[in-house]
C-alpha cells in the first residue's frame, strides 16, 4: 500500500475516533475511547518517526520547502495526549483537553496531507512509496495496552515494563 496512503487512512481512523470521543455520554464507553485513540495515535507518530520521516528526509532533503518534519508537532501531540490520559473523563477540564488534542491532530493532518504528501507523491517513485507503506503497516507493534483513567495497573513482571501509563510487550515482533 503506498506510505501517504497508509498514513491518511490512520488519519481518519484516528478522527473517527475523536467523533465516537464527543458522541459517547457514557463514561466506561468513553474511557475505553480514549484507550484506544491513544493506542492509534501513538501508534501513528511511532511509524511516521522511525519509517516515514527518516526515509522522505532522504529523498527531500534537497527541497528547500520540505521543512522540518514531525519534530515540535509530534512532541505537541504526546504532550497533549498525556494530559488527556491524565484527565478523567468525567472532569470538567477533559473536553477542552480532548478539543485541544484534537485541534492539534487536525493541523498535523493538514500539514502533511496538503504540504507534504503531494510533495512526496512527486519525488518518490511509486515502487518506493509502496514498500515504505509496507513498512509502516509492519512498524506497528503487536500488543499495545493503554489506560486512560483510573489507578495505575499493578508493577508489570517478565517481559513487559511499564511507560508513562503505556505498556509495550518488548521483544515481540
Amino acid at each position: 500500500m503506498d506510505a501517504t496512503l497508509a498514513l491518511v487512512e490512520q488519519h481518519r481512523v484516528i478522527e473517527g475516533l475523536f467523533d465516537e470521543v464527543a458522541r459517547e455520554g457514557r463514561r466506561r464507553a468513553r474511557s475505553s475511547l480514549i484507550s484506544r485513540l491513544a493506542e492509534e495515535l501513538i501508534a501513528h507518530l511511532a511509524a511516521e518517526e522511525t519509517v516515514f520521516y527518516p526515509a522522505v528526509r532522504r529523498v527531500l532533503e534537497e527541497v528547500p520547502e520540505a521543512g522540518p518534519l514531525g519534530g515540535d508537532e509530534h512532541l505537541l501531540l504526546r504532550i497533549e495526549l498525556r494530559t488527556v490520559l491524565k484527565t478523567s473523563v468525567s472532569d470538567r477540564s477533559f473536553e477542552g483537553r480532548i478539543a485541544a488534542l484534537r485541534t492539534l491532530f487536525a493541523e498535523h493532518v493538514r500539514r502533511e496531507e496538503v504540504d507534504l504528501f503531494p510533495r512526496v507523491s512527486r519525488g518518490v517513485s511509486d515502487a518506493q512509496r509502496d514498500v515504505l507503506g509496507e513498512e509502516i503497516l509492519a512498524s506497528r507493534p503487536h500488543v499495545w495496552i493503554v489506560t486512560a483513567e483510573g489507578k495505575t495497573p499493578r508493577p508489570a513482571v517478565g517481559d513487559w515494563r511499564l511507560r508513562s501509563r503505556v505498556s509495550v510487550l518488548l521483544g515481540a515482533g
